[in-house]
């Protein structure tokens, strides 16, 4: 019953650390009958001690309001409902979620290139003028997601955005290990490692930076948009 739990400390655009620091205990309506929780004598015991401030409407033991457990298994895109940029995670790892996030899982389109094209600067120009903001911040709630005029290309273009979105994770991977072996060099006084390290950072940033560029490109390709339009998407988010 105890599944890992994500937040934005783990959660970014395009890329998610599937190493987690925090656990949730998921128990859906059916724990409302105490009988259900007999299994789990242990998880028993930790929520007892907690009776006075559990509030669910599944009381005494089921999680409030859980929602259906597919939405947090296998392949599929996390969207972050408030943020100061648009912020769409594929993730291919169990990721369980508060509301603070949708869920969005699909056959019909390759769920990478589906990523790529929401992370893209049109997305969220459309995003903030035909979707909700709250002062700076996007309020990307069910509305604005379904209405996002979703473009869908032939399989060719599709595979290209995803290998585009593949590399920036895979980069984002390398980001984040190659961070903690910097880390690790500037404690040891390792200054050659030290320097190769952040050569090696700045050129995985200008990589990400180049990928990022060619999804932009090819989605504005993608809606026949001018390049004085570009110009003005580019200003304005």
């Amino acid at each position: 019953l105890i599944k890992p739990f994500f937040t934005t400390s783990e959660l970014d655009r395009y890329f998610g650390i599937n190493k987690n620091n925090l656990w949730v205990i998921y128990t859906n309506s059916s724990f409302k009958d105490p009988k259900t929780i007999a299994p789990y004598p242990n998880i028993k015991e930790h929520l007892d001690k907690y009776q006075d401030v559990i509030t669910s409407d599944n009381k005494p033991y089921g999680l409030h309001r859980a929602r259906e457990e597919n939405f947090f298994k296998g392949y599929k895109i996390i969207s972050l409902r408030k943020c100061a940029r648009p912020t769409f995670t594929f993730t291919d790892f169990d990721c369980y979620v508060s509301q603070t996030y949708f869920s969005i899982q699909t056959e019909r389109l390759n769920q990478k290139y589906l990523t790529g094209l929401l992370n893209s600067n049109l997305i969220a120009f459309w995003l903030k003028y035909q979707g909700k903001m709250q002062g700076d911040l996007y309020q990307v709630d069910k509305g604005p997601l379904m209405n996002i005029p979703v473009h869908e290309p032939r399989e060719e273009i599709q595979n290209i955005v995803a290998d585009l979105v593949s590399n920036i994770i895979a980069n984002r991977q390398r980001q984040v290990d190659y961070s903690e072996l910097l880390k690790r060099a500037k404690t040891e006084n390792d200054f050659d490692r030290e320097i190769q390290l952040n050569n090696q950072l700045d050129q995985i940033q200008t990589e990400l930076q180049q990928a990022e560029s060619k999804i932009n490109s090819i989605i504005y390709e993608l809606y026949e948009i001018e390049p004085t339009e570009i110009a003005s998407i580019e200003r304005n988010i």
